[in-house]
């Protein structure tokens, strides 16, 4: 009981440590966390409202209406709306409980995004302990995933659902050691889901692909035979579980022939920059400090040079399976199309893109390089205990046996933050801000939100950012998005991965209002009732228009309410007002 009483301490103040180590990075995030949003990089003004949506409008779904669940508000009056994007569906468990308790998807949302990046820091701690049975090794492991900028400040807080990445070191660490029994996969099994249904694309092949060629390579093997045989049972009741929403993407993706082009990011296809934008390049998983690449190489020198009768097995596993999970997940992570020192070459990959279509999708590779930053931090963590044992066992410098650890790891933590805070120019990196860039949410605290609470038919909100001839901004969609949790109003607007065929067209009729022509056609094809328009949003001729409509009524508009220059009309039926039909 004792024993058991430590182990429950001892996870608890990891929690705590590592809690505080991320609300620290992220100051003043923390004192904030109800009313602002992290706001690091530019898709931080779209890409986590709409996470924030898509969470919101999954717990509302679940709670309320729960088979209806695939008919989200959004895009109206299109089916299956809320698979046109990622659902990021393994965050759910973590921002529903804030959600229902509270009603604030701002507070639900950054409590998600902190807790799973403290988690997958604690996961990575434990992991290198029970290979290594170093905790300084565990830190150093964490503090890699931390002290990566892709962690906090270029890529996971404009997608919150990359945070959930706190199944990868487990996955990896019980996929070390081949089953023997069927007893032993339920876990991984459980594991490999939860992993990929944060982002079922994404870190759904990030799981999948590197455990396939585990499996395959055990497979070769006689005395691992048994083990890669089950873990392929694994993968295939994975698949089987993951179907039920790998089905709807596929039937979004039957009712658009085009998907692939009806996307505001269809110009953009990341190129891999050859060598140096792979460990050092801006938005990069795997551009650790140079520190922990220092330590990794040094702690191979090591492990090479000892000679083989003091060398444990458990650490070789760890070491090799590391390894496995860096390397396949950073070939993954390139484009098909890369360069070098600025030279167009092609890759290997660009076999598979001429075969397969993947890459429409998979539109940014480097993304997949999610688990090689696992593994490179994981990577960390054994080579620092590699270098560790080297103080180990010195009875004439006791000293620095004891205190040589302890030095090493907080050179490397040290090193690595000095680099994390610093400029690279050469790496189109700037110095980080002294405090966490924020920006305050969206509130629910409106006359024009209380009037959308009301019962009530689809809304439109304007301005639209039709941008021809790319599609519509995602800004003011995504505003739209989140601004709808608090009312749950079917909407015209939305912004995700991708939109419906005929989204673009009613956007172009709704760019032209207050227009009658284009109102009665609106009204017709989507039955239309409430135009929420945002002046301020609007250039000065629009905006003039807008504003003397709610000083003076018509065009089968009626002004409903008004915040500052937020203005939501009624529409009112043309055979009333006299409103021209085409």
């Amino acid at each position: 009981m004792s024993g058991l009483i430590r182990q429950r301490a001892g996870t608890a103040g990891l929690l705590v440590l590592y809690a505080g180590l991320v609300v620290w990075l992220t100051w003043p995030l923390g004192m904030h966390i109800a009313t602002h949003r992290a706001n690091t990089h530019p898709a931080c003004g779209f890409d986590p409202l709409h996470m924030a949506w898509a969470l919101a409008y999954e717990t509302h779904a679940l709670t309320t209406a729960p088979t209806r669940f695939s008919e989200a508000n959004i895009y109206f009056p299109a089916h299956r709306a809320l698979f046109y994007g990622d659902g990021g569906f393994g965050a759910l468990p973590y921002f529903m409980p804030t959600f229902l308790l509270t009603g604030n998807p701002a507070l639900a949302l950054n409590l998600t995004f902190l807790g799973c990046i403290a988690l997958t820091a604690c996961a990575l701690h434990f992991v290198v302990w029970m290979w290594t049975e170093s905790h300084l090794g565990g830190f150093v492991a964490a503090s890699t995933f931390l002290l990566t900028r892709w962690t906090l400040w270029e890529f996971v807080p404009s997608a919150p659902q990359y945070a959930v990445l706190q199944y990868l070191p487990l996955i990896i660490f019980v996929a070390s050691k081949p089953a023997t029994g069927i007893q032993q996969l339920p876990l991984l099994l459980l594991l490999v889901v939860l992993q990929s249904l944060a982002s079922l694309l994404y870190l759904g092949a990030a799981v999948f692909a590197p455990l396939t060629l585990l499996a395959l390579c055990r497979l070769a093997r006689t005395s691992t035979r048994r083990g890669g045989a089950l873990l392929l049972g694994v993968l295939i009741l994975a698949v089987l579980l993951l179907l039920p929403l790998a089905a709807e993407y596929g039937a979004v993706r039957a009712e658009n022939p085009n998907l692939s082009g009806q996307t505001w990011w269809r110009w953009w296809h990341p190129v891999t920059a050859l060598p140096w934008g792979l460990l050092w390049g801006y938005g990069a998983p795997t551009a650790v400090p140079l520190a922990t690449v220092g330590l990794i190489a040094v702690g191979m020198v090591s492990l090479v040079v000892r000679a083989g009768s003091r060398r444990p097995r458990r650490p070789f596993t760890a070491w090799a399976h590391s390894a496995f999970w860096a390397v396949t997940s950073v070939i993954m992570s390139l484009s098909p199309s890369a360069t070098w020192h600025g030279r167009p070459i092609r890759l290997p990959h660009s076999v598979i893109a001429d075969w397969l279509p993947i890459y429409q999708f998979l539109r940014i590779p480097n993304r997949l390089g999610a688990a090689g930053l696992t593994g490179l931090a994981l990577l960390a963590g054994v080579a620092f205990a590699e270098c560790a044992q080297r103080f180990a066992g010195r009875d004439r410098f006791r000293l620095l046996a004891r205190i040589g650890p302890a030095a090493l790891a907080a050179l490397v933590v040290v090193g690595a933050y000095a680099e994390y805070c610093s400029a690279e120019p050469a790496f189109d990196r700037e110095a980080l801000p002294r405090s966490y860039p924020l920006a305050l949410t969206i509130s629910a605290d409106s006359p024009v939100v209380r009037a959308l609470q009301q019962p009530g038919g689809p809304l439109l909100e304007l301005p639209v950012g039709l941008s021809p001839p790319l599609g519509c901004l995602p800004g003011p969609h995504a505003k739209a998005e989140y601004r709808s949790i608090f009312h749950w109003r079917p909407i015209l607007n939305g912004y995700s991965g991708y939109w419906p065929a005929t989204f673009l067209e009613r956007m172009i009729l709704a760019a032209r209002l207050p227009d009658p022509e284009a109102l009665h056609a609106l009204r017709r094809e989507t039955g239309v009732e409430m135009i929420l328009v945002h002046a301020s949003d609007l250039d000065a001729l629009q905006a003039a228009v807008w504003l003397g409509l709610g000083e003076h009524e018509g065009n089968g508009l009626q002004l409903v309410a008004r915040d500052g220059a937020n203005l939501l009309f009624r529409v009112v039926d043309a055979a009333t007002t006299g409103g021209g039909a085409p």
